[in-house]
């Protein structure tokens, strides 16, 4: 039986060693799985992050080219509109003598105000909001307007039966569908920068008010002196002789013997007479 132990430690001794292997290993498989589960979530966040970078890059590719889209397609149809209407303020000096040769300009003009800002009207429709698609067309229609209103004028001049007052009216609308056509350009401008976020400033930095000048005090003049008024003249009443009444003031009253003085004296003149 002595003879078996050594081999039985051992066996337990070796069990043990493998259990602890066993368990050593497992303990590593967990940890690698756990570090390619990092590994993995990292590579899929930064994945993640690249393509949102990317994205965003698009994006904002995008809209820089939209804006630049925009901004030249409202641009062209401003310089069309600024060129059109500077040719039908010159009307004056064209040297048209017939209504035919006066109708050969006006188609011109037709082409310009609609050839070339109707692709580019096309183009606002895709990348930009209707409102300022709606804004350019409605300038083009103005100025196709006071295009065929300065035609009419053109004929009214070589009319020989045309009379003042309708020379004058049709002046009066001719400078009207002008002037809208101006309100409208500056209206498309504030529309396009609004749809664009650009803000321009109008106004200049503020400077302070300067102070109103203030008035040097002014010296105290002496009050006039009124004039002493003189007393005026009363009328000085008649003096009246009249006995002067006696008044017992008792600071006055005489002693009783001159009083009995006074009557003893009245009597002895009385005798004697």
């Amino acid at each position: 039986m002595t003879q078996w132990l050594p081999l039985l430690g051992s066996l337990v001794v070796a069990a043990a060693v493998l259990v602890g292997v066993i368990a050593n290993n497992r303990t590593h498989r967990e940890g690698i799985a756990a570090a390619d589960e990092r590994g993995r979530q990292a590579l899929d966040t930064a994945q993640r992050n690249v393509e949102l970078s990317n994205m965003v890059g698009d994006q904002r590719d995008h809209e820089a080219w939209r804006r630049e889209a925009v901004l030249a397609a409202v641009a062209s149809i401003l310089e069309t509109s600024a060129s059109v209407r500077a040719d039908l303020t010159s009307c004056g000096e064209w040297d048209l003598v017939t209504a035919d040769e006066i109708d050969g300009v006006g188609a011109q003009i037709h082409k310009v105000i609609w050839d070339r800002p109707s692709g580019m009207l096309t183009r606002l429709r895709v990348v930009a909001h209707r409102r300022i698609s709606n804004k350019c067309e409605d300038l083009l229609r103005t100025l196709t307007a006071a295009q065929h209103i300065t035609m009419q004028r053109l004929k009214l001049h070589i009319d020989v039966e045309a009379t003042v007052e309708e020379l004058e009216d049709m002046a009066e609308l001719w400078q009207k569908a002008m002037r809208h056509a101006a309100e409208q350009e500056r209206a498309l401008v504030e529309i396009t920068r609004l749809e664009l976020g650009i803000e321009v400033a109008t106004k200049g930095p503020a400077t302070a008010p300067v102070p109103a000048p203030i008035p040097a005090p002014v010296a105290a003049q002496p009050e006039p002196v009124a004039a002493p008024i003189e007393p005026v003249a009363e009328p000085v009443a008649e003096i009246v002789d009249e006995e002067p009444q006696v008044r017992d003031e008792p600071g006055e009253q005489q002693p009783a013997a001159d009083a009995a003085d006074t009557v003893e004296q009245r009597r002895t003149e009385t005798v004697q007479v």
